[in-house]
């Protein structure tokens, strides 16, 4: 019996190593990458000013955990696929880098939109859905529109519904059609952003 003791240890250790939990990974979206683009300053004189935001997530998506839809009424929240920081700060952010870089040759400042930015146009923007479903695609659903300098007259209301496949089954293929669908997201806006403060200036 004694003999037998130190094999048991070792037989339990074996198998708490061999079921430890996996290593957690970590993600970020990624903004467009225009060809030959180069820095530019975030802020110019005589321009513009357009306030990206608020910009508003659905709650069962603003944690660590990345979401997945299983089912029309069924979610899954990865354990070891993480977001890198909050989600709906990274959207924002790659709203913003987005749509500064469709516009970099007209005559705006894209900025993140604060409770008090004086003389410019606002862009909110509700995502209402943004999750990967069943037959292997990511959808995204947001209402957004442009708010006149003034902060009260609507330029546009729009709804966009965007749907792309994954390109793969890992969960870094997922984040990478999530980037795609907010590039093409940035697109709608800037165009928008275009004609609509073109002719209300």
């Amino acid at each position: 019996m004694i003999r037998i003791l130190p094999i048991v240890i070792i037989l339990c250790l074996l198998v708490g190593c061999s079921s430890s939990s996996p290593t957690p990974k970590f993600y970020t979206l990624n903004s467009l990458a225009l060809p030959g683009q180069t820095e530019k300053s975030t802020s110019r004189d005589g321009t513009t000013v357009i306030s990206i935001g608020p910009v508003e997530i659905p709650d069962y998506l603003d944690r660590s955990q990345i979401v997945t839809r299983t089912s029309a009424n069924e979610l899954f929240l990865s354990e070891f696929h993480l977001w890198g920081g909050s989600l709906k700060t990274d959207v924002a952010r790659v709203l913003i880098e987005n749509i500064s870089s469709l516009l970099g040759s007209e005559p705006f400042t894209v900025v993140l939109w604060r409770a008090h930015v004086p003389g410019s146009y606002r862009v909110p923007i509700s995502i209402l859905r943004l999750d990967t479903v069943p037959e292997g695609s990511v959808s995204l659903r947001a209402k957004w529109g442009i708010v006149a300098k003034d902060g009260k007259t609507v330029v546009s209301i729009s709804e966009s519904s965007i749907t792309k496949p994954v390109k793969g089954r890992e969960y870094k293929d997922i984040i990478n059609s999530m980037s795609d669908i907010l590039t093409d997201l940035s697109r709608e806006i800037a165009s928008a952003i275009k004609g609509g403060v073109a002719n209300n200036s």
